[in-house]
């Protein structure tokens, strides 16, 4: 392997003086990855220099790794038999990916020459965000009534000729319906006279293929399986959904919640376009991040007439008004934390929408317990400095009472969200964070009002 730190500029820099055999080779030795990495510093002639040396097999594979917009723009300086031979070098998966980035006319150009074009055809006619969009069709099945020695050779045989890297051992029906599961042990294990259907597990789970993404991911973290069928609505083996699958989708889903609980909007299937868009494209990044700034704009204004309707009051105190931004940043934060757990704990499934008033109760102990402790160090740090008992205890009341409800809002929302059937993640952020000033400012300027004739 070479050195890292060697240079695909140095390398292409070489290519009027050298073979472009010699720099293929060179290049085989590179993983896709590290390719694909400095890709990123190429002049545009050099990119399209590279794609003419690589050879089809690491070019594919340097395809796959390349973000979206970067595959869409070296297949405008690629021609399509070029386009042709990297595809047919690729995993069906990935090939339906990758052509799904042509406009129309060329894709079905593309389809009409490149090897099994029905496997293609069929993943590309299954929505993104399904199970069937992130599927492999590529696995070993067995029929239930064959032998175990028939079986062994079957799987030596078409794991030589498609190389297929093989997880399990999927048992079916006769037109192909899921009945079992074997690992590779136990197939070789078995007596080669016994049946497959005698030694197959039949506690087998699966997916349909129209299923949400986010069910295979959920049962591959829950179970830590390799692989996961996918069934079609005959319950017949289309596919299987890999862990290196579904650790992509959960990339993808994380970066989304990230962004939407700061209040960014994004919808996407790669997490690096996003990135990329949110710090480059100015469209996109005004698109994103201009909706939940509005929703804070309006939320705040509401704050700022509220504060303004108490004027009279702020008048006769005005130190009282120096606390509230101490008091809306406790509340936000112990806020923040509630709906943090909340929103994690939906996502993973250890919290259960069914459990949510023990949750809550739990979580109104907790808050209670930190806004006893808080308000009592406030408290006494504003009777040091304004040696004003009633306004120390008030604030203090102020802070339990404002905590207690910060946490009861950002505990509800995010279940309130999912039993609308939205993402929970939208329920962070600005939404919870301008709810819970406009809740503390209430509780505390009420209670200031209260006491008033007191204060002054």
């Amino acid at each position: 392997m070479p050195n890292s730190s060697l240079k695909l500029k140095n390398i292409l820099s070489e290519i009027d003086d050298s073979d472009p055999k010699e720099l293929r080779a060179i290049l085989d030795e590179f993983y896709p990855q590290d390719i694909a990495e400095e890709y990123h510093n190429l002049e545009r002639e050099e990119k399209i220099t590279l794609f003419d040396i690589l050879s089809y097999k690491q070019g594919a594979e340097v395809l796959v790794e390349l973000e979206n917009e970067d595959v869409e723009e070296i297949f405008k300086e690629l021609s399509d038999e070029q386009i042709t031979k990297f595809t047919n070098h690729m995993e069906l998966d990935d090939a339906a990916d990758i052509l799904g980035l042509l406009d129309d006319e060329r894709m079905i150009r593309i389809l009409e020459n490149i090897q099994r074009p029905f496997e293609v055809k069929e993943l590309m006619s299954h929505d993104p965000d399904t199970c069937g969009g992130i599927m492999k069709p590529s696995f070993i099945s067995v029929r239930e009534d064959l032998k175990i020695a028939a079986a062994l050779r079957y799987v030596r045989l078409k794991a030589r000729e498609e190389g297929i890297e093989i997880m399990y051992i999927f048992v079916t029906k006769k037109f192909g319906e899921l009945v079992g599961i074997m690992s590779l042990r136990e197939l070789f294990l078995a007596p080669d006279t016994d049946t497959v259907g005698t030694h197959m597990n039949t506690d087998v789970i699966s997916v349909n293929a129209s299923n949400d993404q986010e069910q295979a991911t959920d049962l591959l973290s829950k179970y830590r399986w390799l692989a996961l069928p996918v069934v079609n609505d005959n319950n017949q083996l289309v596919g299987i959904i890999t862990i290196d699958d579904a650790f992509e989708v959960i990339e993808d889903e994380t970066t989304e919640d990230i962004y939407q609980s700061i209040g960014i909007n994004v919808e996407t299937e790669d997490s690096a376009n996003v990135v990329k868009s949110l710090v480059s494209e100015y469209a996109s990044a005004y698109k994103a991040r201009t909706p939940w700034i509005l929703v804070t704009l309006l939320g705040q204004y509401m704050a700022a007439s509220l504060i303004a309707s108490y004027d009279a009051t702020i008048a006769a105190i005005p130190i009282a008004i120096s606390f509230m931004p101490l008091l809306s940043g406790l509340s936000g934060n112990i806020g923040n934390q509630s709906s943090t757990i909340m929103i994690r704990g939906i996502s993973t499934g250890e919290v259960q929408v069914g459990k949510s008033s023990q949750i809550l109760v739990h979580e109104l102990i907790i808050s209670l317990s930190i806004g006893l402790t808080c308000a009592l160090v406030t408290g006494l740090m504003s009777l040091y400095v304004y040696h004003n008992q009633t306004l120390s205890m008030l604030i203090g009341l102020s802070l339990i009472i404002s905590m207690m409800l910060a946490v009861a809002f950002g505990t509800i929302t995010p279940f309130v969200f999912k039993k609308l059937e939205l993402d929970p993640a939208a329920a962070s952020g600005p939404l919870i964070t301008t709810a819970i000033d406009i809740i503390t400012f209430l509780v505390y300027l009420s209670l200031i009002t209260k006491f008033v004739s007191v204060l002054v």
